[in-house]
């Protein structure tokens, strides 16, 4: 497969700050699959779930053509509560408990040999999500020794971010890939600054492309010489944007490992997000004739038309 994601499968009850309810949405890693899969047909998901992960999840994967890895060794997928507050910041917990989701993590672990086995000469892009508490946060070189010619792109966890005692470990394993992603608040936090600019000082100083995410003001890319922004798109459309920040990530991977300029990867993922935040899911099938219609609409929107 050319790109493969990564991450833990769950169940998320999402619960809006005006008191409105979406339940049994998918993870983030779900959405990563479905930022590239927006864009390109040749597309792996690894991760690790229960036997309840194909009512679920099974018919979505099917019908958009996806290699679906998924290790079924849990008792029940992980579930969890999310809920948004007034700012926009989310707080989770999950639903099985402190004990359930430990155990989920250890006997639930994605290996580098996961990844690997839907690789090949072909492979272009992998993206992880994963907090440094997965054991996969700890195998990036493997990953990379395994599908050396693939571009590995981490999605850091925010708790891990917000967390100072974290820092150390977090640069070392940047160092480790090609790419991350990181959004406004956990780089306040990470870099103790809410000013934008010397954020985006500490971005470039890793000497790698970053997918800095901003919500609703848009997105950016920031690289050792530069820093592209792009605001985002469709926001008078927003039904859900769970998940938005998985799918813009995995979507800017896609023109990361394909060399492609900075404008278009910005806007190609700020357009994955603005479907992504459409309607609940699961959205219409990305099929070739979708995948035409964004590109179709990305070019549109690069030359000025729309």
């Amino acid at each position: 497969m050319e790109y493969i994601a990564a991450g833990y499968n769950m169940l998320t009850d999402v619960t809006f700050a005006d008191g409105r309810q979406i339940l049994n949405t998918p993870g983030g890693s779900w959405y990563a699959a479905s930022g590239l899969a927006f864009w390109r047909k040749s597309v792996a998901y690894v991760g690790t779930a229960g036997p309840d992960f194909d009512a679920f999840y099974g018919n979505w994967f099917k019908a958009n053509g996806i290699d679906c890895r998924v290790k079924k060794c849990l008792p029940e997928t992980l579930k969890y509560e999310l809920i948004y507050g007034a700012n926009g910041i989310w707080t989770e917990r999950c639903s099985q408990g402190e004990d359930y989701e430990a155990m989920a993590k250890d006997v639930g672990r994605i290996t580098p040999e996961m990844v690997a086995a839907c690789a090949g000469p072909g492979t272009k892009g992998i993206y992880i999500e994963a907090s440094l508490s997965a054991k996969i946060a700890d195998c990036f070189e493997e990953v990379k020794a395994l599908v050396p010619q693939a571009v590995l792109m981490w999605e850091i966890n925010g708790d891990n971010l917000r967390d100072p005692s974290c820092k150390a470990v977090i640069d070392a394993r940047i160092a480790q890939v090609d790419a991350f992603s990181m959004n406004y608040d956990e780089a306040c936090a990470f870099f103790g600054t809410e000013d934008l600019e010397t954020i985006v000082a500490g971005l470039r100083g890793y000497g790698k492309p970053c997918f800095f995410r901003l919500g609703e003001k848009g997105s950016a890319l920031v690289t050792p010489d530069r820093c592209t922004f792009a605001p985002a798109i469709g926001l008078e459309e927003s039904v859900d944007p769970t998940g938005c920040g998985n799918c813009s990530t995995a979507a800017a991977l896609i023109g990361i490992a394909e060399g492609l300029s900075p404008e278009r990867t910005v806007w190609m993922a700020n357009l994955a997000a603005s479907y992504c935040a459409k309607q609940t899911p699961p959205w219409p099938l990305a099929d070739d004739a979708f995948r035409a219609q964004m590109e179709q609409e990305l070019d549109e929107i690069i030359s000025g038309s729309i």
